[in-house]
């Protein structure tokens, strides 16, 4: 079941209806109610008109929820993907088994940048916001160095549109190490 199949079905149980009852209600047949609450199927805009308006729902309510669910399940589908392709590029070789539950994001991002593709790593702006990669690049990623510096120059100019990229790493770098030095 997903979110608005929940979300319908607690509105039918709340007002103290059953399937039927609604769906005679609003001129549908049952077992279409029962699939969208199931999360078997879709809902359409006419149902979902009908369904706010028996309930006294805001218009578009029924629709937002739906989508919702579907960006979260894209992103979910998309995280399982990119785990799948580390664990075969072999990036959790020291893990007995890993899940794309065990993974965070801060380690999904880096070794995506690190194992993958431009394609996959596409694939990670659709699933974090841009701040939050760049952030994420910018924490994990410079301070290593000369040991990924091509790399990062590469990121640099290609997905965050930084004009002077060596500069750029090396400036971070430095202030890097100037806050591990402080903090000694």
């Amino acid at each position: 079941m997903n979110g608005v199949g929940q979300h319908i079905e607690s509105l039918i149980k709340n007002g103290g209806y059953s399937q039927s009852d609604i769906a005679r209600e609003i001129g549908v047949p049952r077992q279409s109610l029962s699939y969208i609450i199931a999360g078997r199927r879709e809902l359409s805009i006419p149902l979902a008109l009908k369904l706010e308006s028996f309930f006294n729902l805001r218009e578009g309510e029924l629709l937002k929820k739906q989508a919702e669910d579907n960006v979260r399940n894209h992103k979910r589908k998309l995280k399982k993907e990119l785990v799948k392709r580390l664990s075969e590029a072999n990036a959790f070789w020291s893990y007995a088994s890993v899940s794309a539950e065990d993974v965070t994001d801060e380690e999904l991002i880096e070794k995506v940048f690190i194992h993958l593709d431009l394609a996959d790593i596409a694939k990670l702006f659709e699933l974090y916001q841009r701040e939050y990669i760049r952030k994420i690049w910018k924490d994990r990623m410079i301070i290593q160095g000369d040991y990924l510096f091509n790399l990062n120059v590469m990121i640099a100019l290609y997905y965050f549109n930084i004009k002077q990229p060596e500069k750029y790493l090396k400036r971070i770098e430095r202030k890097h190490f100037k806050k591990l030095l402080n903090h000694a």
